[in-house]
Order: C-alpha cells, then structure tokens, then sequence
C-alpha cells in the first residue's frame, strides 16, 4: 500500500489524460504461486498487485505490481517518475536508500531503474525493499516493480531482477509470448 502511494504521490502532478496509447501494457513472466490481489483501471490509468497466495493486501512479504499512468510519457520521462519517488521517500521514510537511477531500453524505449530500500517504514513497523522499472509508451508511462516487506535476501533481489529482466512493452504489433497471454 506504501508503495503504491509513494507511486501515485510521485505522479499527483501529472494528472492522467484520458487517451491512451495504442493498446500498449506490460508484458511479463508468469508469476507461479502468485494472485491478483487488487486491480484498478479508469481513465485509461491502471494499477494490478500480485502477491504470494494465502497473503492479503494489507498483509504480504512481496508484491509484483503494474502500473500504466495515461498519458504520462507526454510531459515526464522514465527517469522523473524515478527521480520524484526518491523525493518522496525522504518523506515516507527518511532513512531510505535508493540506488542510482540508470537507464535502459525496453522494447525499444527508453526506460529507467532503481531500487529504494527502507529499513523502517512507519505506516507498518516493517522494512520494505523495492526494485521498480519504468518505461516510456508512446503516451504512457508503465511501471513494474518487485517489493519486499522485509530485509530481501541476495536470492530475492536475484528473483527480483530476473522477473523485471522478462519484462516488454507491448503493443498490438508484439510477437513476444509474455504480450499474448
């Protein structure tokens, strides 16, 4: 939840515009033992969590989320979003440490990377670690990250990197079997 609001408050000032690109959405590895926990989608913006089964929203140890912010890529770029999250974890919690923000191509695109780690968050008593990954549509902005509500262990993070490793930007023209699921 921390995170997702971390997210949503990074892009408070970019409200979304209601078109969105030409049917683009992540494309990414099955996510074996994992369930839809909680999907919204309006105004061409869409948020899915994933968890471990038998974990809630409000009670989970690692989440996969996805994210499309309509119309996004028009006015702020991969490494923004990146940038203004690291803001506001000085915020949510101020002994975060976040890695340098590098940049990649996805798909073609120019996308972005980094991972913020929170030994404390207050809003749960818990450390929260995360590696999110954004990349640029043609008008959106698209999000995947892996998190952790715990100190992750190297083979988690190794997990984490993989999964965002199988990551696409897809579009109605994707040959990529992760776009045709």
């Amino acid at each position: 939840m921390r995170k997702r609001l971390a997210i949503m408050a990074a892009m408070a000032a970019f409200p979304a515009a209601a078109q969105t690109s030409g049917g683009e959405h992540i494309g990414q590895a099955p996510l074996p033992g994992f369930v839809l926990a909680h999907r919204v989608e309006g105004g061409g913006s869409l948020i899915e969590e994933r968890i471990p089964q038998g974990e809630t929203v409000e009670a989970w140890t690692q989440m996969v989320t996805v994210q499309r912010f309509a119309g996004a890529s028009q006015r702020l770029r991969a490494s923004d979003l990146l940038a203004n999250i690291q803001n506001g974890l000085r915020t949510s919690c101020p002994e975060a440490a976040t890695t340098a923000i590098s940049g990649e191509t996805i798909s073609g695109r120019r996308a972005a990377r980094m991972r913020a780690d929170c030994p404390l968050l207050a809003q749960t008593g818990l450390p929260e670690t995360f590696v999110i990954l954004v990349i640029e549509g043609s008008s959106d902005l698209h999000v995947a990250q892996v998190a952790f509500r715990r100190v992750p262990t190297a083979a988690d993070l190794a997990w984490a990197d993989r999964h965002l490793a199988s990551v696409v930007l897809c579009d109605r023209a994707s040959r990529e079997a992760v776009c045709r699921q």
